[in-house]
């Protein structure tokens, strides 16, 4: 029900946040909490929170998580999830907020599995997904602009958990010097990365 809600009416626009990045998204969640040792429930919770977790972007582009928790909260009664459950599936999907501050195993597994793409290896063409998304948005300056953003996000970024860490810490540093190599520096800002 969920998928297909997002296929009809999530925006045209949205070329990193859609249907994809949905199901990228729960199947890591299944992936590393299995690599984290969490319960079946806690499985299915991530899972439920994996799909939730940018539907609300069928309401607006800020706050989405917000909205996905209101979009959630509406149709999983439906399915027999306990009360609990939701709060619980609420929790996970505003965790996945940036920057990512988990506060618990499931939230560390919910921000792993949201950015797993940052360790893997179609990385670049991913990350170019989001790069004309923010661009259609009038968010987003030149390539060259983007690839600056990339390389200082990559770098404050960290896994949170050890399976994600062991799956992708090692190819997200060479995505940083792969992304490096495509940047054009202003003879200014050259100087300035040397102080």
């Amino acid at each position: 029900l969920i998928l297909d809600k997002l296929e009809r009416e999530l925006p045209e626009y949205l070329f990193y946040h859609n249907y994809k990045h949905t199901i990228d998204v729960v199947n890591q969640a299944e992936l590393i909490g299995y690599g984290e040792k969490v319960t079946d429930e806690e499985i299915l919770l991530l899972k439920t929170a994996g799909l939730f977790h940018d539907s609300g972007h069928i309401i607006s582009y800020q706050n989405h998580e917000y909205y996905g928790c209101q979009i959630a909260k509406e149709i999983l009664p439906k399915y027999n999830y306990t009360i609990e459950q939701i709060e619980k599936i609420c929790e996970l999907i505003m965790a996945t907020e940036l920057p990512p501050r988990p506060k618990n195993l499931m939230e560390r597994i919910m921000c792993d599995a949201d950015l797993d793409y940052l360790g893997r290896i179609d990385f670049i063409p991913v990350s170019n997904t989001l790069y004309d998304e923010l661009k259609a948005q009038n968010k987003m300056g030149s390539l060259n602009d983007w690839n600056k953003i990339q390389v200082k996000f990559l770098t404050s970024h960290q896994y949170f958990t050890e399976t994600a860490n062991k799956l992708r810490e090692v190819n997200k540093e060479k995505q940083i010097e792969r992304i490096k190599s495509l940047i054009t520096w202003t003879n200014e800002e050259e100087t300035q990365k040397f102080e």
